[in-house]
């Protein structure tokens, strides 16, 4: 294979080195997805149900690295162990710190990036675990291990719908990303469901401005939603490694590439939980909203006219 291919130039010159130590696996997949997961015992057992429920999912494989900064909580790692052994126990994975397994047939690969002497450094945070999760699916669709072109990244706090691996078109040209439809579900008291309200409309506002005025970066910046063209994703050099925001920066690099659909199908269901995981965000921005509004301060927002 030549040098000169940009892939095969990320992989050998900049992908993560749980790449260069992934397994081989016993059958080809058909369709690949990433899931990195700190603290979230309690929510990604229903979105990896909710995965192996989808049409097609016999013939997919789903990457969850669970992970940790060295600096976290002794919470967090606690639940991270025990979020390791509910699916290790249930997808039979070896305890290695890259296992592949089977999960309510599904394929699986769990990642160790939370055990003693592998946590993450203090400043990198999720955007580190999208990228290792998405180096290997770059990998291993490159050398034919996986037959898409498509690399799917959510959260482990979502549903996503039926038709989850089939809502990207199959004619890629000219596309480097594509952004799933959303919607919240309340959670909490009637104060953070207010808050929760308000921040959706929000993101919907401003993707609705930059729309009207022809920008091509009218669409939703959030990382549960995201399926990226491999191509693509190597020319850019893979997700920054920041501990928030990552999503942001990964759009705004493909969106030079090529373009940036919006699919029309089912949304993937996302959690509306508030959420001190990562410096801002959707749990932070309804966290703070909801305080505003317990204060009985207003939400404000940006003038339409910026746009």
């Amino acid at each position: 294979m030549s040098t000169k291919n940009p892939t095969t130039k990320y992989l050998k010159a900049h992908a993560e080195p749980e790449t260069h130590a992934r397994p081989s696996l016993p059958r080809r997949y058909r369709h690949i997805g990433c899931i990195p997961a700190c603290d979230e015992a309690k929510s990604l057992p229903a979105t990896l149900d909710r995965l192996a429920q989808t049409e097609g999912a016999e013939d997919a494989m789903v990457l969850v690295v669970i992970n940790a900064r060295q600096d976290a909580p002794s919470r967090v790692h606690e639940a991270n162990q025990h979020c390791a052994a509910m699916l290790r126990d249930r997808a039979q994975l070896p305890q290695v710190p890259i296992a592949h397994g089977t999960y309510r047939g599904m394929g699986l690969v769990l990642v160790d990036r939370f055990s003693a002497g592998r946590e993450l450094p203090a400043k990198r945070g999720v955007g580190l675990a999208r990228k290792m999760a998405a180096d290997m699916a770059l990998a291993w669709i490159e050398d034919g291990t996986v037959a898409t072109r498509w690399i799917h990244c959510t959260d482990a706090d979502v549903l996503v719908p039926t038709d989850y691996w089939h809502q990207p078109p199959h004619d890629i040209a000219g596309l480097a990303a594509c952004v799933y439809p959303f919607k919240h579900l309340p959670e909490g008291d009637a104060l953070q469901r207010q808050a929760l309200a308000y921040y959706d409309a929000y993101l919907r506002y401003y993707v609705a401005g930059l729309r009207k005025a022809g920008s091509p970066y009218a669409y939703a910046t959030i990382g549960s939603l995201l399926c990226l063209d491999a191509d693509a994703y190597a020319k850019v050099r893979g997700f920054p490694k920041k501990q928030a925001g990552e999503d942001f920066y990964i759009l705004n690099k493909l969106a030079k590439m090529g373009r940036i659909e919006t699919l029309s199908g089912a949304p993937i269901e996302l959690a509306g939980r508030t959420s001190e995981r990562v410096p801002f965000g959707t749990g932070v921005a309804v966290a703070q909203i909801r305080e505003q509004l317990a204060q009985g301060q207003d939400y404000q927002v940006y003038d339409p006219r910026i746009f």
